[in-house]
């Protein structure tokens, strides 16, 4: 009869520390794993909503959730503002769109500049775009302010001939907090607007 050979006390204390070392190597990739995930968590946590905007104009766009005082939401304001002004036909007046982006007296204002221009626009058949716009906030007096610069395409008729040019412009305003979730956040209360043509 062959008898086993029994572990000597090396061998015994071998197999333990390679027991606890595959344990510890175990654990370590759990807790590698584990902030790993806590790490991407937070990174998606921080990242911004995506959401579909159906705004009361009728107008669907995709953007993103911020804070409502953030220099995005005054850009997002002011450019459709700038559009609701600056896009403009001979034809048609988009007064739903100046509704929308202006308050009261900010309305007065904007109806006040379109009514100066109607009879050139209407005379010339002018068709009117913005081509490109820059926007820059900043807070004053814990109000937020916004100046719009870009380029304006202009399109119509003029002494009976096809004309087209490019004009320079600049809009300064005030704006103000919606008074309903139904509203924009901010909405613009006074405007200064300057316009000149590009000398080509």
């Amino acid at each position: 009869m062959i008898s086993e050979r029994q572990p000597d006390m090396y061998e015994l204390v071998r197999q333990e520390r390679d027991m606890f070392c595959r344990w510890l190597v175990l654990h370590l990739a759990c807790v590698a794993a584990l902030l790993l995930g806590l790490f991407f968590a937070c990174l998606y946590m921080q990242m911004p909503d995506r959401v579909i905007i159906l705004a009361r104009d009728h107008t669907v766009f995709l953007g993103n959730s911020a804070p409502l005082d953030s220099p995005r939401v005054i850009e997002d304001a002011a450019l459709r503002a700038v559009y609701a002004l600056l896009s403009r036909r001979c034809d048609i007046r988009n007064e739903k769109a100046i509704f929308f982006a202006f308050t009261r007296r900010g309305q007065a204002q904007a109806k006040a500049y379109l009514n100066e221009t109607q009879e050139m626009f209407e005379k010339r058949k002018i068709f009117q775009e913005v081509e490109s716009a820059s926007v820059a906030t900043a807070v004053l007096n814990g109000q937020p302010h916004a100046l719009v610069k870009g380029i304006l395409n202009r399109r119509g008729i003029y002494f009976g001939h096809p004309y087209r040019h490019r004009r320079d412009f600049a809009l300064m305003m005030r704006l103000e907090r919606g008074k309903s979730d139904r509203e924009l956040p901010f909405k613009v209360a006074g405007m200064r607007y300057w316009e000149e043509e590009q000398n080509d």
